[in-house]
């Protein structure tokens, strides 16, 4: 069982021993300098990337969190894992979000159309492309009490606005595969890890207590919720680097926020340099693992959601959508 709940200390333990690995382990150069030291026992560097041959990848897996800037992931000292391992893979120094409010950052990264809140779109989607091109999907959401789930009072920490598939009518009818693949995480991503078959796309949606949202109902107070969602991470991340598939480079994983902070003027565009040189709450952190991905690589590329979508879709042989289309890869800058 994952029981990422209750895995807060050990997950501190994990990010102080993992961030003393990664400074044993990684020396100077530059981060695609073929050069540079590998960090071998790490999860990136395993392989070495050639930009004339990029590789293919079998999975993709995405995990969105929530409200944390990029400044405020940086100077954080709660967040040491996932700092840790920004040094020890791939970063971006220069990523923003499409939007506000939380929910048209999902729709985003998922279909290139930032639709509003509790709006249900017929917009194409990266599930649909999925299926469509005979992949599978799955999102695991933490907390969600049955597949494909609206929000439930009982289960405050449950959002079914971080849960992209169950907004896409193209998954409701006539497919109904949002019924099908939009899952509770716990047993369905334990068994996918212990079997070592995660789907082509995997969308993982932590719950408001380990998202780095944080909810009055949660565990932990709400400034420690940054730590919780770090702790979070550090119990799930490694167990998805140790996999067979991910070693050998055809497992790509990616950690991002859906924007800097809340509350923020409902469909401003992050996207706009001359919106977001002002606004710190659209730039966001976001980390890429790959075996490919020299350690300590930093991209600081103008880079946004919809970019990344478009890198989910280029990595996975779809044709972009929405936004995506002509945005700027994030894979030549990290080399993945």
């Amino acid at each position: 069982m994952l029981g990422f709940v209750g895995a807060h200390g050990r997950g501190t333990a994990a990010a102080a021993a993992f961030a003393l690995t990664a400074g044993l382990l990684l020396g100077p150069g530059s981060p695609l300098n073929p050069s540079a030291a590998h960090a071998a026992s790490g999860p990136c560097g395993l392989l070495t990337y050639n930009a004339q041959d990029p590789p293919t990848y079998d999975h993709v897996v995405v995990v969105m969190d929530e409200n944390l800037s990029y400044s405020g992931f940086t100077r954080s000292t709660q967040a040491t894992y996932l700092q840790g391992l920004s040094t020890a893979c791939g970063s971006e120094s220069n990523m923003h979000g499409a939007t506000h409010p939380s929910q048209s950052n999902y729709m985003a990264l998922t279909s290139g159309v930032a639709t509003g809140p509790t709006v249900h779109t017929a917009s194409d989607n990266i599930f649909h492309q999925a299926q469509a091109a005979g992949d599978t999907w799955r999102d695991y959401a933490e907390a969600m009490p049955k597949n494909c789930s609206p929000n439930v009072l009982t289960i405050p920490a449950y959002k079914a606005g971080h849960t992209p598939p169950y907004w896409y009518s193209d998954l409701a009818t006539p497919t109904k595969t949002c019924a099908l693949y939009d899952v509770p995480m716990t047993p369905a991503l334990d068994s996918a890890i212990a079997s070592d078959t995660l789907p082509t796309f995997a969308w993982i949606t932590p719950d408001l207590c380990n998202d780095m949202h944080g909810d009055p109902t949660c565990p932990v107070a709400q400034s420690s919720r940054v730590a919780a969602g770090d702790a979070w991470l550090a119990a799930l991340l490694p167990r998805l680097t140790a996999l067979s598939s991910y070693r050998t480079g055809k497992t790509l994983i990616v950690v991002t926020f859906d924007e800097g902070s809340e509350g923020n003027a409902t469909g401003v565009d992050c996207t706009d340099p001359a919106y977001y040189a002002l606004h710190v709450d659209c730039h966001i952190a976001t980390i890429v693992l790959s075996a490919y991905v020299r350690p300590g690589a930093v991209d600081s590329g103008d880079h946004n959601l919809y970019g990344l979508l478009g890198t989910f879709e280029d990595v996975l042989g779809y044709p972009r959508l929405g936004r995506a289309v002509g945005a700027s890869s994030l894979r030549s800058g990290l080399g993945f």
